[in-house]
């Protein structure tokens, strides 16, 4: 992945793939069973960042997502004739800092939270090497529980 062009990704253009991605930082932030105020207040802002203005509540009472239908649907928006808006390795790469970011706003990273991150960057073709690199950018210490 080049981390320099990824870096730069802010914005999620695409309608369905911005609530796919949502959707996953959800499932992060439910990892451990439990979403408290500053964790959804978090999770409200990072969403907002890369997709624009969203109703949590709906997103709270959507089928949790898969791993696995994540890649599979931006597998089809990627398929020959159609125009892929973002590169798995650059979703991936938002999923890893903002989901990192949404956790951490309680104060920890969870093993659980940790295993569904992993999870869904794996899912998107990252190695956990990979995941590890970038988890060290922005949590030094969660490396280790990976």
């Amino acid at each position: 992945m080049a981390a320099e062009h990824i870096e730069h990704v802010e914005r999620i253009f695409d309608n369905a793939l911005g609530q796919l991605f949502a959707r996953a930082l959800v499932a992060i932030a439910r990892a451990d069973d439990q979403i408290g105020l500053e964790v959804g207040l978090r999770l409200h802002e990072r969403i907002e960042r890369r997709i624009g203005p969203v109703a949590l509540d709906d997103l709270l009472l959507a089928e949790p997502l898969e791993p696995h239908r994540l890649a599979e649907s931006l597998r089809v928006s990627s398929a020959p004739f159609r125009n892929a808006s973002i590169h798995p390795g650059e979703l991936a790469v938002m999923i890893i800092t903002d989901g990192i970011a949404v956790v951490r706003a309680k104060g920890y990273v969870s093993e659980a939270e940790a295993h569904v991150i992993v999870r869904f960057a794996a899912a998107l073709g990252c190695s956990l090497d990979e995941v590890r690199a970038r988890c060290s950018r922005v949590a030094p210490w969660l490396g280790t529980m990976l």
